[in-house]
């Protein structure tokens, strides 16, 4: 007769029986895994170091682009404060100064009719240095005030002589225009 001692014995000798087949199985399943991969990698290592050296070269070539187009925007920048700080020197010349305690706009616009010659001068030194560091509406502007002032400044101009009203009020039109093309060129370079 058997015994329950017989019976336990025989069922862990076949339970000890299939887990070591599964340790077994499991063991060639990974030397085969291993040595399939292995030989995937072989094969495709050609094409993965080409597609890896592939974006490596447009990363590269990309960085490059960036870098000259960060320096071209500080050159930019740079010339479109110079212009500014020339326009604000040029302003200082143009603009005209109170000379008495009840001075009003149109006594600055007659002081600017008296300079119109001068102001052409200087505006048209300005276009030429800084004209393309400047934006188009600025420019146009500041055209603008140079084409007034050319025109309107063929009178005989004495600081005691009141000049003609249609120079007077292209002065006014040069200096609203200038106030304009100022607060731009400020505006612009907070962008």
């Amino acid at each position: 007769m058997t015994s329950w001692g017989d019976v336990l014995s025989a069922g862990i000798s076949a339970v000890a029986a299939l887990g070591g087949v599964g340790v077994v199985a499991a063991g060639v399943a990974k030397v085969v895994s291993d040595h399939t991969s292995q030989k995937w990698l072989q094969a495709n290592q050609g094409r993965l170091d080409q597609a890896l050296e592939t974006h490596r070269a447009e990363l590269a070539k990309e960085t490059e682009t960036h870098k000259l187009t960060l320096k071209r925007q500080e050159l930019i920048f740079q010339r479109e404060l110079e212009a500014a700080d020339a326009f604000m020197s040029f302003w200082r010349i143009v603009y005209p100064r109170y000379r008495h305690p009840d001075m009003d706009w149109n006594d600055a616009c007659e002081d600017a009719a008296h300079s119109l010659g001068q102001i052409e001068k200087v505006v048209e030194e300005y276009l030429e240095r800084h004209s393309v560091a400047i934006s188009p509406d600025v420019r146009d502007w500041i055209e603008r005030a140079r084409l007034d002032a050319a025109t309107e400044k063929f009178f005989e101009s004495n600081p005691n002589k009141r000049p003609p009203q249609s120079a007077v009020d292209a002065a006014g039109r040069i200096l609203d225009v200038l106030i304009e093309a100022r607060d731009q060129i400020l505006k612009d370079l907070r962008r």
